[in-house]
């Protein structure tokens, strides 16, 4: 029997977890008064709301609010640092994502000796992958991460393009493309020997931002200066918030909830970034070999991205992980209804991880799914 005291504390506990969404709920944007505009008003950000994505996370479904425990945390939920019981510094840490198949090189074969004197040649190319999409991104986040502490430099690039589905001369497409880099640092505490969880990230970051949401035929055909003519750029300061909650229960639950970019981050030129509220629940069971991690999150609770409307599978990320004693990690999941997959490798100074998940590029659930497989290679002491 539970005695009264821990009754008690898991009351208070569980209240102070409470207490930190409700001032995530009160500090959220109101949708109503104004939808998401700039950077977040793109379908790139709609689409890839968080600023970096890791590798291991996506094969795991990106769930990993109530888990969180590795050099990502500080993207997701930086309390999750007060989960680390041990120090890495990755001096090198590349990751990239493609959309698979792309369509790149059959809209590249369709443009050769498109002429703007013949607009029908870029409408007919773009015909060839109409309602397709490309997403790409390559970035590095150099870092050191220990118990309660993490700093790092970030440098994170991406572009999403659509064709039209029914392209004209003065919509062939959309593109979008956005650019970050400057540094990372996180901070969390253990309260109550260690149930609850609450922890912080500063980022000081430069932005380049690119949106060409109507591409004509002769933007098409001018695109170098098109691009140039459409980037802004500034500096902004965002903060993420977050906090877990343990339970003294069989299976080890987790409750965990975040705020990603806090207050009125602004970019100048390039916009402002909504915040973005996320819940989650996960298990952390002791299975006596390895170790095995579970997720189920519910991301953007105030519904702020128009393109989760009310669907809930655009809203859920579940996730599984398992741990082996030495070198290999196996991940599965859902990402938004689609089956996610990951695989990574870790050789103390070299380590190399890999998944595959799905996008949905649409409102609706199934309509315009895009497949995207990611690479990261780290070298340091892990």
């Amino acid at each position: 029997m539970i005695r009264r005291r821990d009754r008690l504390q898991t009351v208070l506990l569980s209240g102070a977890l409470a207490g930190i969404c409700s001032l995530a709920l009160i500090l959220a944007p109101d949708r109503a008064q104004a939808g998401p505009s700039g950077v977040a008003g793109s379908a790139l950000f709609q689409q890839f709301p968080i600023l970096y994505q890791g590798v291991l996370v996506e094969g795991m479904g990106g769930a990993f609010t109530a888990v969180a425990d590795d050099s990502n945390a500080p993207f997701y939920n930086p309390a999750g640092l007060d989960n680390i019981q041990s120090s890495s510094f990755q001096i090198l840490n590349i990751s990239a994502d493609i959309t698979y198949p792309s369509l790149y090189p059959n809209l590249y074969n369709s443009l050769n000796g498109a002429s703007t004197s013949n607009p029908s040649t870029y409408v007919n190319a773009f015909n060839s992958v109409a309602g397709q999409s490309l997403y790409a991104r390559v970035g590095d986040y150099s870092n050191y991460t220990t118990h309660d502490f993490a700093i790092g430099l970030l440098t994170n690039n991406q572009a999403l393009g659509v064709a039209n589905a029914s392209p004209t001369t003065t919509n062939l497409a959309s593109l979008a493309a956005l650019s970050d880099s400057g540094i990372v640092i996180s901070g969390a505490y253990g309260f109550f020997n260690h149930h609850l969880q609450v922890g912080g990230t500063l980022m000081g970051l430069y932005q380049m931002f690119e949106n060409v949401p109507s591409l004509t035929v002769s933007q098409a055909s001018a695109l170098s200066s098109t691009l140039s003519n459409n980037l802004s750029h500034g500096f902004g300061v965002v903060g993420n918030l977050g906090a877990i909650y343990h339970f003294d229960l069989p299976l080890n639950p987790t409750l965990g909830a975040s705020i990603l970019n806090v207050g009125t981050a602004s970019f100048g030129d390039a916009g402002s970034l909504p915040q973005l509220i996320n819940a989650g629940v996960g298990i952390d069971p002791d299975i006596g070999f390895g170790r095995l991690l579970a997720d189920i999150d519910y991301v953007d609770v105030t519904n702020y991205l128009y393109y989760t409307g009310d669907s809930l599978w655009l809203h859920t990320r579940f996730g599984v992980q398992y741990q082996f004693p030495e070198i290999l990690t196996v991940s599965a999941g859902l990402y938004e209804g689609y089956p996610t997959f990951g695989v990574g490798i870790d050789l103390w100074a070299f380590e190399v991880n890999a998944s595959y998940y799905t996008e949905e590029a649409s409102p609706v659930p199934g309509l315009n799914p895009d497949h995207i497989i990611s690479l990261q290679v780290a070298f340091g002491w892990m």
